[in-house]
């Protein structure tokens, strides 16, 4: 007998109590599926990232079986699959950077999503984003496979999901597609779960939910990732409305096409043209929360398109060297640097390119940041129906709102 033959049970094991003392794992039914549903069998190769470039472990080579049973049944994300970057960047080491198009997600952000989900006896289920089959599976020892409905845009992940499903006697309805269109030949759905995230939440999704029913989904700008909401359908309205959790969950873009791991807004935008504007202001940057997740998912509110914000290194012109500086950036091509140290009459120097005054805005959602009581993102929610989606502060009916989409 191998390793993975011997090995696995006292893992998983101990794994489930980990996930249970911490409170991630609480109902009866979702401790049975996951004491039923073997990890390993859907992740037989994970990819490591090391300092000197990637490394495959393989549940397959001896040598490697108790490593990649460790990294398995470990608390975790797992990277299964990725893709060179589409614009060719390398590692220090000269080996192509790869961008990773499949996971599977640490067990415990999926117990606490499958807990909040609230499924029950008889529901029908659509997740959006099949990935290794994992959570299908645990779908389908909950509820029965026949009212899971889970599909993926890469053919390739669902047929090998579909095998490793059949493997342990779980036969689901897969399907190889686009996860914004949703299943509508499979619905209506009294739950849909989508472990890929989106900028805004498709209509298709919220037209198939049936009335009662839920979406969980992680809705994603570039600069605060981990936001979890929950939205009902109330009635037969095709809108929903809920909070955002106070669970993070980080998940990778649902993307229109499986060859490409970028969505379109991530590719490089086109250099501005145009003279950089220069300006002062009195607000200390170091002083902007660049790290807080509160800020950067008001920023990205504020800010649509916004694709980074950090403290670095910057070229000043006056000294025609580099300094510390906060650097904002966006999708559409615009650029801002703050440095950070004053000059002699107590002031800082700002520079400014691209259609947007980026700065500007930062400034004022600091100030907004503050008014506010420097919000954590489960003090906002959503509402989205056919005509209108925002993010609201506070409740619905709160005077603060924002449009979506987030990129």
């Amino acid at each position: 007998m191998t390793e993975t033959d011997t090995g696995w049970q006292q893992r998983l094991a101990s794994l489930i109590t980990t996930l249970v003392d911490a409170g991630d794992l609480r109902s009866k039914e979702w401790i049975e599926a996951f004491t039923a549903t073997p990890r390993h069998v859907f992740t037989p190769q994970v990819t490591l990232t090391t300092g000197q470039g990637y490394r495959q472990i393989s549940g397959a080579d001896p040598a490697e079986a108790d490593e990649w049973l460790s990294m398995v049944y470990s608390d975790d994300s797992l990277v299964t699959q990725d893709k060179p970057h589409a614009a060719g960047h390398t590692l220090p080491g000269g080996q192509p950077l790869r961008v990773p198009t499949s996971s599977s997600t640490m067990p415990s952000l999926m117990a606490r999503m499958l807990e909040a989900l609230d499924v029950h006896d008889g529901q029908r289920v659509l997740e959006i984003g099949t990935g290794t089959g994992y959570n299908a599976a645990l779908l389908s020892h909950c509820l029965g496979e026949a009212n899971v409905v889970s599909i993926d845009l890469d053919p390739g992940l669902v047929e090998k999901a579909q095998q490793r499903l059949a493997s342990l006697g779980y036969h689901p309805t897969l399907i190889a597609g686009d996860g914004a269109t949703g299943a509508v030949e499979h619905g209506p759905y009294d739950r849909i779960i989508a472990t890929a995230a989106v900028p805004e939440i498709p209509l298709s999704w919220i037209e198939q939910l049936a009335p009662g029913g839920k979406i969980l989904a992680n809705l994603r700008g570039d600069l605060a990732g981990g936001t979890l909401c929950l939205l009902a359908k109330d009635g037969l309205d095709d809108e929903v409305i809920g909070p955002i959790l106070p669970i993070g969950g980080h998940f990778m873009w649902l993307r229109p096409e499986p060859d490409d791991p970028h969505r379109p807004h991530e590719h490089a935008s086109a250099p501005q043209r145009g003279t950089i504007s220069r300006t002062t202001t009195r607000v200390d940057p170091t002083g902007i929360p660049v790290d807080d997740e509160g800020f950067r998912f008001l920023l990205q509110l504020q800010l649509h398109g916004t694709r980074s914000l950090h403290l670095g290194p910057a070229f000043d012109p006056n000294i025609r060297d580099e300094r510390k500086a906060v650097i904002v950036t966006a999708a559409d091509g615009s650029h801002a640097e703050a440095f950070a140290r004053p000059e002699l009459d107590g002031t800082y120097q700002i520079t400014q390119s691209g259609p947007r005054r980026l700065w500007d805005t930062v400034e004022a959602t600091r100030s907004l940041f503050d008014d506010l009581n420097q919000p954590t993102p489960d003090k906002f929610g959503v509402v989205a129906n056919d005509s209108t989606q925002f993010v609201w502060f506070g409740n619905d009916d709160n005077w603060h709102r924002w449009p979506l989409p987030l990129v």
